[in-house]
């Protein structure tokens, strides 16, 4: 080594997956419409890989906000059906928002209300009891969580109540080609 090289200060970036995900026009953000619920019936949102896409999602983090005075549970699931009455969300953009054309997900993000039965299949990997009037924001999972061709990430809103209340999902994902 010369004298140069050992005076040189070397320059270390540390860029996340999910920032690196955003530069490359892989990282996703959508919610969910107004979902109203209550009353014996519960509300759903989710994200569908569908069979065929050619990716793996790489989940990130989700919000549940509550615009409502009584408390309700987020029960989040891997891999559940999505309820038969379930429609895509007008809201999903790639978070790089540079990029001309924008990319566009091959995951589909869907939401459902009304919903009186429970969810299918899947596998209920925990609950979030989300307060009145607030916003419960997960830990980034920072792509722990794969979802593979034809499976879903899945919440579902249950009202402990009989009364109406109103809550949205955001969800955040990226997605890579299966080699």
């Amino acid at each position: 080594m010369t004298e140069r090289n050992r005076k040189m200060p070397i320059e270390v970036v540390d860029i996340t997956t999910p920032a690196l995900n955003s530069m490359l026009g892989r990282y996703f953000i959508g919610q969910t419409e107004m979902l109203n619920f209550g009353n014996r019936c519960d509300a759903w949102g989710g994200i569908l890989n569908p069979i065929g896409s050619g990716v793996n999602l790489y989940f990130d983090i989700f919000t549940i906000t509550n615009f409502s005075a009584q408390s309700f549970v987020g029960e989040i699931f891997l891999n559940a059906r999505q309820p038969r009455n379930a429609i895509p969300s007008s809201t999903v953009t790639p978070s790089n928002q540079s990029i001309c054309p924008p990319p566009k997900p091959k995951a589909i993000m869907l939401n459902a209300v009304n919903l009186s039965e429970p969810l299918l299949n899947g596998v209920n990997i925990f609950g979030r009891i989300v307060p009145p009037n607030s916003t419960l924001v997960s830990d980034s999972h920072k792509g722990s969580i794969i979802i593979p061709p034809g499976g879903t990430f899945s919440i579902l809103l249950q009202s402990q109540d009989l009364q109406n209340i109103q809550g949205t999902i955001v969800l955040t994902w990226w997605e890579e080609k299966i080699c």
